[in-house]
Formats: C-alpha cells, sequence, structure tokens
C-alpha cells in the first residue's frame, strides 16, 4: 500500500479514518469525470456498502452503467432511486436520458417535459431534450431547443455539447476537429451519434447513417465498433443498389407504393400506347428481380 496522497482520490487513506460515504461519492465524480469506469465503481461499492439505499451513490451507479451502455441496469438502479425519492433530479434527468437510449421516447419525453415546467429556465434540461429529438431525427425542433438553451446560459456544457451534435449530424461529412474535440470531451457522445445513425437507418436514410458513421469514424479511427459499421453501411450505400433507394428509404411501404404505381402507370400504357406495354412489363418485371437479387450479390462480394 503506498503513502497517502491528498491529490490522488484513489490513494491509501495514510492511516486516517476511512472515508465517509460523501467523500467516496466525490472521489467516484472525479474517477467519472476520467472514465475510469472500474475505480468509479469500487467507491460507490465501498460507499453502498455503508449505506445501501443511498441515492446519490445508486444514480452515480447508474450514470456509470448509463456510459457503459449497460441501459436496463441503469434503468433498474434509477427506479430503485425515484422508488424512495421521486424528487430526486440528478436521477430524474439520468432517467430520461436513459430511457431516450433504450428507444422508449414517449416516456423519455415526459420526464424531460416535466423536469422542464419543474425548472422552465434550465438550460441543460432544454440542451437534454435537444439531444432526445436529435434521436428522433426532429432536427429543426432541436435547433431551437438548442438556440434557447444558449440564449439562457452561453456557456452551459450541455447545450454546447448538444450544439456541436445538431451541427454534426445536419452538416456535410467533413471529419472535423470539432467532431474529434467533442468525442473526446464527452463520451456519451458516441453513444448519442450511435443512436442517431440507428434511427437514420430505421428511417431508411441508409446513406446519410455512411455519411455520419465515416465522420466518426475519422474521429475516432482506433473504434472498432465504428469501423465494423462502415463497412456494413458501405455495402448498403453501394452504387449497384442506387436504383433500389425508394425500397431502402421506405421500406415495405416503399415496396407496395412501387407495386401500385406500376401496376397504374402499365394499365395506362396498355390503353394509350399498348405497342410499349409489353416492353414496360417486361423492365417493371426485371427490376422486381433485380430487387430480390443485387442485394445478396452485393453484400457477398464486397464482404471479401
Amino acid at each position: 500500500m503506498g503513502p497517502f496522497d491528498p491529490q490522488d482520490p484513489t490513494s491509501a487513506h495514510g492511516g486516517a479514518q476511512p472515508p465517509d460515504v460523501e467523500t467516496l461519492l466525490d472521489r467516484a465524480s472525479v474517477m467519472i469525470e476520467r472514465s475510469r469506469w472500474a475505480e468509479a465503481e469500487r467507491l460507490l461499492g465501498e460507499g453502498l456498502a455503508l449505506e445501501p439505499r443511498h441515492p446519490d451513490l445508486m444514480t452515480e451507479l447508474a450514470r456509470v452503467r448509463y456510459l457503459q451502455d449497460a441501459y436496463t441496469e441503469a434503468l433498474h438502479l434509477l427506479r430503485g432511486v425515484l422508488a424512495q425519492e421521486p424528487s430526486h433530479l440528478e436521477a430524474r434527468h439520468l432517467l430520461s436520458m436513459t430511457l431516450s437510449a433504450l428507444e422508449q421516447f414517449p416516456e423519455a419525453e415526459a420526464v424531460i417535459l416535466q423536469l422542464l415546467r419543474d425548472y422552465p429556465g434550465s438550460a441543460t434540461f432544454l440542451a437534454t431534450y435537444a439531444r432526445l429529438m436529435l434521436r428522433t431525427l426532429q432536427v429543426d425542433k432541436a435547433r431551437a431547443l438548442v438556440a434557447e438553451a444558449l440564449r439562457r446560459d452561453p456557456d452551459n456544457r450541455s447545450a454546447i455539447h448538444a450544439a456541436a451534435l445538431s451541427d454534426i449530424v445536419e452538416g456535410p461529412g467533413s471529419g472535423n476537429s470539432a467532431l474529434q474535440r467533442l468525442l473526446k470531451e464527452h463520451p456519451d457522445s458516441h453513444t448519442t451519434l450511435s443512436l442517431v445513425i440507428g434511427s437514420m437507418l430505421q428511417q431508411g436514410q441508409v446513406r446519410e447513417a455512411y455519411r455520419l458513421s465515416k465522420d466518426v469514424l475519422r474521429a475516432s479511427p482506433d473504434d472498432p465498433d465504428a469501423l465494423q459499421r462502415v463497412k456494413l453501411l458501405a455495402r448498403e450505400s453501394h452504387w449497384a443498389l442506387i436504383p433500389l433507394w425508394p425500397l431502402q428509404r421506405w421500406g415495405w411501404p416503399g415496396a407496395v407504393g412501387c407495386w401500385a404505381g406500376a401496376i397504374a402507370i402499365g394499365r395506362l400504357v396498355d390503353v394509350r400506347a399498348p405497342e410499349w406495354s409489353d416492353t414496360f412489363w417486361l423492365a417493371w418485371l426485371a427490376y422486381a428481380a433485380y430487387s430480390w437479387i443485387a442485394p445478396p450479390l452485393v453484400r457477398h462480394f464486397t464482404a471479401r
């Protein structure tokens, strides 16, 4: 055991009395700021051994779980905090973020709106609401919320963070230093951007997701998950799949719309230009066959 260093929150106690809960909580917060999750969990565990139901300790442990993408565990901890202290501010705020990460968007919005009703001037809560809107790709509303947050507090870190995220999501791909700085200073930005990319894919915005994924990879070239995501999206954005854009963009509704449109156009051709009828139907059948054959072939050959 090394000598006690009062500047090092993880050093030995140097013969002094064991730290109390508040001291452990402060030290854990420092470790969280440094992204040293194991040390933070150890310190929080020591505190919870002294006071097993301490709401602040449980909330900070939930924050560590959230930052490690263990959202279900974080949610369970936060439910426990709020069961004993329903007005706990940090737990309510983190609950909204966790619900958003779990794609429980209505519930997340209800929590953050209640916080804004209780604290209408909070730039931090406005910024959290903006990130939720980015998560659901409501970019215009997100930018309006960011603007209001910055108007109320121009130096608010959460508002500046949300502004950078909205610029990155909306702006052209560039792999710029702003994104690198954002991911370094706000580790949870990785999670937010990954969730935004997932939302883009769910809405069929494959090329937009690919562009944002490449930006994230340029800013974090050593991230294996970012590299794998770019490889997968490169296949989905292959030039050979451009003719299938309506099907990628709208999925089954797009396929139904294409068939309905083709039938309507085909009948019109049959009546107005019957000499082109066979050509039209052959072309349409060729397109339908292409939509089934091309995607697996592209994935097969680009995976090599």
